[in-house]
């Protein structure tokens, strides 16, 4: 447990805890932007990584425009274009061996000729980030540090929360799981509370009332029942 305690994701998930919203969906957000910060501002003339964004066709379609808010004008152009002219050579390829094509069949083998796209490498990043936050979390569980932490935060998202429950391998799940379970309960109950009086408050006898936390317990609901919002604030 000693080592533990010492590794950088531990305290990294210790320090999640404390923030707003799900634990894991900050550290996954986290570990998804700074590799987005890192291509745009450097990896980007990388030629290898240039090569396997060839291969996926780019980003997808969330990770494409976070790096567009990011300001990543320049690495997108010089990306995009190279896909872009993967796609016109195809285009011409076909046209010249169907100049007079009768039907979109040529078109159809255009879009399958080079099989399905590699997976967006963001996407991978961030897929890499679950299991380890999901792992970091079952370790803490089991020490008081973490736990204590993990009971005093705002709770997983759902998503995360079965995903922590459910994902293999599952090993000493007799010792984390149920340990899981309460500390999620313990989270959920305090913000039912908080759900409770910020309704109570939106009564027009109670209005004047001093607000409170409860006040943002809506985006807190929100978040932990469909997943926090991207990016993170």
């Amino acid at each position: 447990m000693q080592e533990l305690q010492e590794t950088h994701e531990f305290q990294a998930f210790l320090f999640a805890c404390t923030q707003e919203g799900c634990p894991l969906c900050r550290l996954v957000e986290e570990r998804v932007q700074r590799y987005l910060d890192g291509w745009a501002y450097e990896l980007f003339t990388d030629v290898e990584i240039r090569e396997e964004l060839r291969h996926s066709q780019g980003f997808c379609h969330q990770h494409t425009w976070q790096l567009a808010r990011l300001g990543a004008a320049l690495p997108l152009a010089q990306t995009y274009q190279i896909v872009l002219s993967d796609l016109m050579d195809q285009l011409q390829a076909n046209a010249d061996e169907h100049s007079r094509p009768t039907s979109n069949s040529w078109f159809k083998r255009l879009l399958v000729s080079r099989g399905k796209p590699a997976s967006c490498p963001a996407c991978r990043i961030r897929d890499q980030a679950i299991v380890q936050a999901v792992y970091t979390l079952r370790k803490a569980l089991l020490h008081p540090t973490g736990y204590d932490h993990i009971a005093a935060s705002q709770g997983l998202c759902l998503p995360h929360f079965r995903l922590a429950c459910t994902s293999k391998p599952q090993e000493h799940a007799e010792q984390w799981l149920p340990l899981l379970r309460q500390a999620q309960l313990g989270c959920l109950q305090r913000l039912d509370e908080q759900l409770s009086e910020l309704i109570r408050k939106h009564d027009y006898r109670f209005k004047e009332e001093e607000h409170g936390d409860e006040m943002v317990s809506w985006k807190r609901a929100a978040g932990l029942v469909a997943g926090e919002e991207y990016p993170l604030e």
